[in-house]
């Protein structure tokens, strides 16, 4: 039933209409279209290590579904039916209503650790299934995998009665991991780190020895280490850092700031980049937090100090993810009130990898959401018809309060980025790959690929590569290594301006090169097809001809120029 209410929001919300795995038309932007493109084009791709790998995607640079966020468990999974799916085939949709159906299953799990009773284990589900931070992860699908947290809290909090119960959480924690692992780094990230909490818990409550202990995370760590290597995570030559750290940060006010999410609560200014570290309870919880502090007079002081005292490792590595979120400036409101930058100076090697690290703001969010169900719950535990009335309130407030789900904006319309002209189809069978020049290498830096190409051109061009079976030079990846990304371009720039022209080459020529194109002159069949200057070195075929038939006067007077 848990499940059946994540399944159901996630439909009220809208994306009823994502389920049909053939439907694109609302994936045509951002990170999911990144993210289909990535999927697309390994279907095709051959077997081979790093598991993921798509050479047809941004050759001869390295990519892969991880790089692509293009889910690898999902994407390996479907692999071997890919010549009986659909052409045009997308599993997000239905990836995203799983993920909020195991949100409701897992917070079913956790909750049932406070309260025995069904119906406040629904409605507390509920309050995680509405969540917030989930439901801002929309844009980013393998990011919606916030049960994997649930499922590691659960795991933390869960009594263990003996050695072998520990043992059994510990190895349920391993299969967390290496599910987190072919999800997505920054998840797996925040798992391993409650993993670390869940070892320390059963080491000094003598569950297992020290020595155990650390064989059994030495393991959990080979285990990650090893998918990283499969997924060619690490280990492939591309650099794990990025620029960002610190501008894509949490602000310290990130758990009662509700950017926009509530119509009761106003929201408070924050910088640019820290939607990243969005974190908001959620009007309902805060409700209930509230009501939980300052309502009937128990003494819940000293519970709630035992129970912080029990689960200390716990509360340790949601404090330290939350300053990670924090990163090397911290803010309130916007405003910068402390720098850390000398002191994190030094480990920049390291936290670069976490561009967005205000993501690691989800830990403290479902830990403190998690304590506060707890504190409702124990304050009313001999009166079960108070319990679920509050949960009721704060789920109804929850619900009335969350704009989306009355706007609908979640999955707008956002056709597919796809090239229609008729001569696409003219594309004779001996070409092998598309060539935009200079490449479009999106997040890049390097001084060699700036173009004046739209925004989308690598989906057009990458879509068109896909539906002919061809390779494309550019495309949209999660990690760089800018060194080889120069190298590529300086070759591709060599190649091309020395007249070296491959007649199994579609060439995107950018407006920046029309000086090329006339020194290449009769060597080159330009045309125009939906704004986009198309050469070919071949002599004949049927594209060459319908690319001719496109060449305008004007067009003809440059090339002859």
């Amino acid at each position: 039933m848990g499940a059946l209410i994540g399944a159901l929001w996630f439909i009220a919300m809208g994306g009823g209409r994502t389920l049909d795995p053939t439907y694109l038309d609302w994936l045509g932007a951002s990170d999911l279209a990144q993210h289909t493109l990535g999927w697309l084009h390994f279907r095709d791709a051959p077997w081979g290590l790093p598991l993921g790998r798509t050479p047809s995607l941004m050759r001869p640079l390295l990519t892969t579904v991880g790089f692509s966020d293009a889910n690898p468990w999902v994407s390996l999974l479907l692999k071997p039916f890919s010549r009986w799916l659909p052409r045009d085939f997308q599993f997000i949709g239905p990836w995203m209503l799983l993920c909020f159906a195991l949100q409701g299953w897992m917070g079913v799990k956790l909750v049932g650790l406070f309260t025995p009773r069904a119906l406040p284990r629904l409605l507390g589900s509920a309050l995680f299934v509405m969540s917030p931070v989930l439901l801002f992860r929309f844009e980013h699908d393998t990011l919606c995998a916030h049960w994997l947290l649930l499922a590691m809290l659960y795991l933390n909090l869960r009594p263990l009665e003996d050695a072998r119960a520990a043992w059994r959480s510990l190895g349920q924690a391993a299969g967390v991991n290496a599910l987190a692992s072919g999800i997505h780094p920054y998840l797996e990230v925040m798992v391993f780190g409650l993993t670390l909490a869940l070892a320390l818990n059963v080491a000094r409550t003598r569950r297992l020895s020290w020595r155990a202990v650390g064989a059994a995370l030495a393991g959990v760590g080979a285990l990650v280490g090893g998918l990283f290597l499969l997924f060619g995570y690490v280990g492939q030559g591309v650099s794990s850092g990025a620029g960002g750290f610190g501008f894509f940060s949490a602000d310290l006010l990130t758990l009662v700031n509700p950017r926009g999410w509530t119509r009761v609560l106003p929201s408070l200014p924050s910088g640019d980049g820290q939607y990243e570290g969005f974190g908001y309870l959620g009007t309902g919880v805060l409700a209930l937090g509230v009501g939980a502090l300052v309502g009937r007079r128990v003494s819940w002081g000293p519970p709630l100090r035992a129970a912080v005292r029990a689960h200390a490792p716990l509360v340790g590595v949601a404090l330290l993810c939350a300053l990670l979120a924090f990163s090397s400036v911290m803010t309130v409101a916007g405003q910068e009130v402390l720098t850390l930058r000398s002191l994190v100076k030094p480990l920049l090697p390291l936290l670069g990898a976490f561009r967005s690290s205000g993501r690691f703001i989800w830990v403290l969010h479902y830990t403190l959401m998690t304590g506060i169900l707890a504190l409702v719950l124990w304050r009313t535990r001999t009166r079960p018809r108070v319990a679920t009335a509050v949960l009721g309130v704060a789920v109804l407030l929850q619900a009335l309060d969350t704009p989306d789900l009355w706007r609908r904006i979640r999955f707008l319309e956002d056709p597919w980025r796809r090239l229609h002209a008729p001569e696409w189809a003219q594309v004779d069978s001996f070409y092998r790959h598309i060539v935009l020049y200079p490449p479009s290498i999106h997040g890049s830096v390097v001084p060699c690929v700036r173009n004046t190409f739209p925004d989308d051109e690598y989906l057009r061009f990458g879509d068109l590569a896909y539906r002919r079976g061809l390779s494309t030079n550019s495309g949209y990846s999660a990690r760089l290594d800018e060194r080889h990304v120069a190298e590529v371009c300086a070759a591709l720039e060599a190649t091309l301006e020395g007249g070296r022209l491959s007649e199994d080459t579609l060439y995107v020529v950018d407006a920046s090169r029309q000086d090329w194109m006339r020194r290449m002159g009769e060597r080159l069949t330009c045309g125009v097809l939906e704004g986009f200057t198309v050469c070919v070195a071949a002599r004949t075929g049927r594209f060459r001809e319908a690319l001719s038939r496109t060449t305008s006067g004007e067009f003809r007077e440059i090339i002859r120029k």
